[in-house]
């Protein structure tokens, strides 16, 4: 199974990508897509019925803020997740996300133009999964620091489009030997993942800034 567990829809405020083609895209390519908002779970029942129509499966998700003091410090894309978790210090959405029996997965920890998550240390042992490559990272060394912690903290690693168009869905993807999400999910919690890594081009982060103007779409 090929798992691209990083992927905003137009339900996220910077993403142009209508769940229809996004679905139609991974069945092409034989990709398993988890939908992981921003801080928002609205766009599931749309995925849920669109999977059921279009024969694919989809890992329901959500990419949570870490808040202090008012500010964001980091992320964590829940995975496998039954309910909505909202924006909290990093104990209490680790907590929330493994209350789900849901998998916690921190992406792009030394992203600094992405918050960048703050005392990545003190949390490593609540980490599921680490997001070493990450195709919208800017800076080849943000995505190799992340290899590297996770590599001296033995975190299993993933590799993830976090993709807000058309074109980056599965520009980077983490493959493993099972045929049921049940099995995938085993399989990634034991480090067994290979990751196929593409850059994704920077113009992207255009397509980003003008999504959030309204300025383009996807037709």
């Amino acid at each position: 199974m090929k798992l691209d567990m990083h992927f905003h829809s137009n339900y996220s405020p910077d993403s142009i990508t209508l769940p229809k083609t996004a679905l139609k895209i991974a069945k092409k390519n034989g990709l398993t897509l988890a939908v992981t908002e921003h801080n928002i779970t609205s766009s599931w029942p749309v995925f849920k019925k669109l999977s059921k129509e279009l024969g694919v499966e989809v890992i329901f998700g959500e990419e949570i803020k870490v808040m202090e003091e008012g500010k964001c410090v980091g992320e964590i894309v829940g995975l496998f997740l039954k309910e909505f978790v909202k924006p909290a210090p990093a104990a209490e959405v680790f907590e929330a996300v493994h209350a789900q029996a849901g998998l916690a997965m921190v992406v792009h920890p030394f992203d600094i133009f992405r918050h960048d998550f703050r005392n990545l240390e003190q949390s490593a042992k609540k980490i599921d999964l680490l997001e070493a490559f990450n195709s919208r990272t800017v800076l080849d060394s943000h995505n190799k620091k992340a290899f590297e912690f996770a590599q001296k903290n033995k975190l299993p690693m993933t590799a993830n489009s976090d993709s807000h168009s058309p074109n980056e869905i599965g520009m980077a993807y983490s493959q493993v030997e099972a045929n049921t999400l049940e099995e995938a999910r085993r399989e990634l919690i034991k480090g067994h993942a290979k990751l196929v890594t593409r850059k994704s081009p920077i113009a992207v982060h255009l397509t980003t800034q003008l999504a959030k103007m309204n300025l383009i779409k996807d037709e």
